[in-house]
């Protein structure tokens, strides 16, 4: 792997003076994030920098899959109280065609963050983002105890990540939350997600024909990236612990969301299978204090 610049790896920002968000006084000082360059990261790194409290935020930029780039970071930051992890490789298509990358950074990356923070003498409290692909389609809201069965490689990456963290957590003593986000959604996303596949069909297609939909009629939990990074940054800073599912905690048909994004009545046709993944949020509201 080529190495870089330390001013490639690791960019800081001073994040005080803001609007506290979240409420309270969080007891943070220097927070590494990874994954910054994601949806989610970039909008959790602006929560945290709305923040009224003063953070030193380092986003890592560099290969997580490589253990220079991840300690040459660690070395730069010095003292290490919060680590957030949300580097992943995530699009369906990718991880199909090469799920080895996929299991390099989604597990192996993990890895690399963890052994390099032991080997500086760090403890900081770990935050590892995970999904709701983790779990088997239930057709009832699912709760962090529920039975996983991940079906795609995604979720397979995602659940031996969660494997690692709490294995490697538990033997060096760090505090820990795994948080697993439901349906993601942002106008700013690209590639195979869900939103930007159906916009692209909206621009490419004959909306007054039949719009054929794979799971129409199957039921998601959707939540916007923003929420989603707003939840999270509360439960970093309360210093959550254990599975946390991250979500709206309400279930709508593919179907109603697709419509939703579209000005044009359209003539949706299900195609495929139907199925359910809805969170149980009621652990979520007793940390967050509010509705997600």
């Amino acid at each position: 792997m080529q190495q870089r610049s330390a001013m490639q790896i690791a960019r800081h920002a001073r994040c005080e003076n803001g609007e506290n968000l979240m409420g309270g006084k969080p007891d943070v000082s220097s927070v590494l994030l990874t994954g910054a360059r994601g949806i989610v990261g970039g909008h959790l790194f602006h929560h945290l920098a709305q923040s009224a409290n003063e953070f030193h935020v380092t986003r890592f930029y560099g290969d997580i899959r490589s253990k220079h780039d991840v300690r040459r970071c660690i070395a730069d930051i010095g003292r290490i109280d919060v680590v957030i992890n949300l580097a992943a490789k995530v699009e369906v298509k990718s991880t199909k065609e090469r799920p080895d990358i996929a299991y390099f950074v989604n597990a192996g990356g993990v890895l690399n963050l963890l052994s390099e923070l032991e080997s500086s003498g760090q403890f900081p409290y770990f935050f590892q983002c995970s999904t709701s692909h983790v779990y088997a389609p239930s057709e009832g809201a699912i709760r962090e105890t529920d039975r996983t069965g991940p079906v795609s490689v995604y979720g397979r990456t995602k659940l031996m990540a969660e494997a690692v963290t709490q294995d490697v957590c538990k033997a060096n003593g760090l505090p820990f939350c795994i948080g697993r986000l439901f349906s993601i959604h942002d106008p700013n996303q690209t590639g195979s997600y869900l939103r930007p596949s159906i916009e692209r069909r909206f621009r490419d297609e004959d909306l007054n024909e039949p719009f054929e939909l794979h799971g129409a009629n199957s039921v998601r939990d959707f939540l916007t990236a923003e929420d989603a990074a707003r939840l999270i940054a509360e439960l970093v800073y309360k210093r959550a612990e254990g599975i946390i599912n991250i979500a709206s905690g309400k279930g709508t048909k593919v179907r109603d969301f697709v419509q939703s994004l579209c000005s044009q009545k359209l003539n949706i046709v299900h195609l495929g299978a139907t199925d359910s993944l809805v969170a149980d949020t009621r652990l979520l509201k007793s940390i967050v204090g509010t509705n997600p």
